[in-house]
């Protein structure tokens, strides 16, 4: 298990993805956050490489994962400090090194030995020399512009970069023999566990939000909660938690990674996250209006719940990831649903579900109120599009 520094864990927690090259006790090891469904295409082999690119003295890093075919997902990020750029260098050196991969809420699931290849390696390592004159202090110096450039040249299939003044080199990894870890989420009187390439990927999402949930409602957080309709019981939504503060039913749509690995082609994925968002719309509209009957129900154990109606319900289908496409579809299918029922409806991804209890600080009353200006911005925008960001400031 790898522990990265107080500065690294911080900017994970600020970061929705990332790569870094950090010293460890047996030379270097490299970190890579991404969102879930990329890290599970990483675990059963599709192809990786990570970039690097220096203008002028300054220096950008890149994870490419090749989760589709034809549209890679690129993670990268100024790198502005001494014992990151050693710690770089130290890899190329090396070639074998430790890829450690973290998730949305920045827990690791997973290592892997990795190999470089060393013709890259050794071209990258050139652009880096002399370490001495590297730029280190705030990355506000390198401005948007820097990484748009950087970026650019990691998206072209050639290797030579548009800009004659950036040297980039994409170097192909291989890691060669996958570690899963088995985490462990423990609540009052129950758990959940997450494995990354856990073959039940639908229930590994599940166990995931109500991971994220768990210490903002220690004691009232229900996996598949059953409702009673006449002689019929059924699952009433996949997690179901209850508060005075307002309560929240959501159902998780993961699309399939481990069985695909990385084969999708990117508008294939989109299509079937966008028929996956529909069907969550449509359960979720059935069980706001089993709460509103005042059906009976019942946790898992059987215990009989008791559901507060008096506001109004946050109705959230979560998915695996939703991309930077045309959603126009499931927007009308969710405002729909909100005027059919009364209550609020959200489709967002685990991604944005972690951005938001990031901002709330794990505080129920300031969850509420996050999700209900976040929909009024969809509302007004008129479009799922929307990402939650962090005030800059932490104590924001």
């Amino acid at each position: 298990m790898i522990m990265p520094s107080a500065r690294i864990q911080q900017e994970m927690y600020s970061s929705e993805a990332g790569v870094w090259f950090i010293p460890t006790t047996d030379g270097a090891s490299v970190l890579i956050k991404a969102p879930i469904s990329s890290l599970k295409a990483l675990s059963v082999g599709c192809s990786f490489e990570v970039g690097i690119g220096v203008l002028e003295n300054k220096v950008c890093v890149a994870g490419i994962i090749h989760d589709a075919p034809d549209t890679p997902l690129i993670v990268s990020r100024p790198q502005a400090h001494a014992e990151e750029h050693q710690a770089l260098i130290e890899v190329l050196s090396r070639g074998d090194v430790n890829f450690f991969l973290f998730n949305e809420m920045d827990h690791c699931v997973g290592w892997s030995p990795g190999s470089l290849a060393p013709d890259d390696s050794e071209q990258a390592s050139e652009h880096l020399q002399p370490i001495t004159r590297l730029y280190t202090g705030s990355v506000l110096e390198f401005g948007e512009s820097l990484l748009d450039i950087f970026n650019d040249a990691m998206h072209d299939n050639s290797t030579v970069a548009k800009n004659p003044e950036l040297a980039a080199v994409k170097i192909p990894v291989k890691l060669v023999d996958w570690h899963p870890n088995f985490l462990s989420y423990v609540g009052m009187g129950t758990y959940q566990t997450v494995q990354v390439d856990h073959p039940d990927e639908g229930g590994m999402l599940e166990n995931s939000v109500w991971a994220a949930l768990s210490s903002v409602y220690p004691a009232q957080l229900y996996k598949s909660p059953a409702v009673e309709n006449g002689e019929k019981t059924r699952e009433l939504t996949d997690v179901l938690a209850l508060s005075s503060q307002g309560n929240i039913l959501i159902e998780t749509k993961d699309l399939a990674m481990l069985a695909s690995k990385g084969s999708r082609a990117h508008a294939r994925r989109v299509s079937g996250v966008k028929k996956q968002a529909l069907k969550g719309v449509t359960q979720l509209v059935g069980a706001a209006k089993a709460l509103r009957r005042n059906c009976k129900i019942s946790s898992s154990e059987g215990k009989v719940l008791n559901v507060d109606l008096s506001d109004k319900l946050h109705c959230v289908a979560i998915v695996s990831e939703l991309f930077a496409e045309n959603w126009d579809e499931v927007y009308e299918a969710a405002v729909a649903a909100m005027r059919e029922t009364g209550d609020l409806f959200h489709v967002i991804d685990y991604r944005e579900l972690v951005a938001v209890l990031k901002i709330a600080r794990g505080r129920d009353g300031t969850l509420q109120m996050v999700l209900t200006k976040r929909l009024e911005h969809v509302l007004r925008q008129q479009t799922l599009n929307v990402r939650s960001r962090q005030a800059p400031d932490s104590s924001a």
